[in-house]
């Protein structure tokens, strides 16, 4: 929700009218409404003044916004540590993150990255799959029956494992350019 831009629009106003009748450039208006940040000091005061609204109503409005993008943002992180819950329930890095993705998914934001999380992990167990029905079969044709069956699971878990942290280290930065693959299943 754009919070300028909807006020703005509410009170009929153009960006250039906005910005003529407030002494702002129109640069201004647009930068808060392409950025939803909060204004600061003077030009607070003046978009307070325009709207009709105390500085602390519009900036209570901003607090609102950031309390809830706060709150997807611990849904997504909670989605993607439910992950390692692989290491223990088979199919726990999908069903846990289904169960919380579903509870939350109201949310666009929630329901993009989640989506984009479980489909990863779900591409992740058919991949699993295929390499743990190959691996007998690779290592009788050409490793002389060594079983790497093992090794398979264990370089398997770690990639995920690492795919988990990448992808905390990126939430962490508000990174949400992770986990595009092309293929979708959710």
């Amino acid at each position: 929700m754009k919070i300028i831009k909807n006020i703005r629009e509410k009170s009929g106003y153009t960006q250039v009218e906005l910005a003529k009748q407030t002494g702002l450039s129109l640069r201004t208006i647009q930068r808060l409404e392409s950025s939803n940040k909060e204004p600061k000091g003077y030009t607070l005061m003046v978009l307070s003044k325009k709207f009709n609204m105390e500085p602390s109503a519009l900036s209570a409005q901003f607090k609102i916004i950031e309390s809830e993008h706060e709150s997807e943002k611990t849904s997504i992180q909670l989605i993607n540590l439910s992950i390692i819950s692989f290491i223990g329930i088979p199919f726990g890095n999908i069903i846990f993150p289904i169960i919380l993705w579903y509870r939350n998914r109201k949310s666009k934001f929630v329901d993009e990255i989640g989506r984009r999380i479980i489909n990863f992990q779900i591409i992740w167990w058919i991949v699993l799959s295929l390499l743990l029905c190959l691996s007998p079969i690779i290592s009788r044709k050409f490793l002389s029956n060594t079983q790497i069956i093992l090794y398979v699971l264990f370089a398997c878990y770690v990639f995920n494992i690492v795919i988990v942290c990448i992808t905390a280290i990126k939430l962490k930065r508000n990174d949400y350019s992770f986990l595009n693959v092309p293929i979708s299943f959710i």
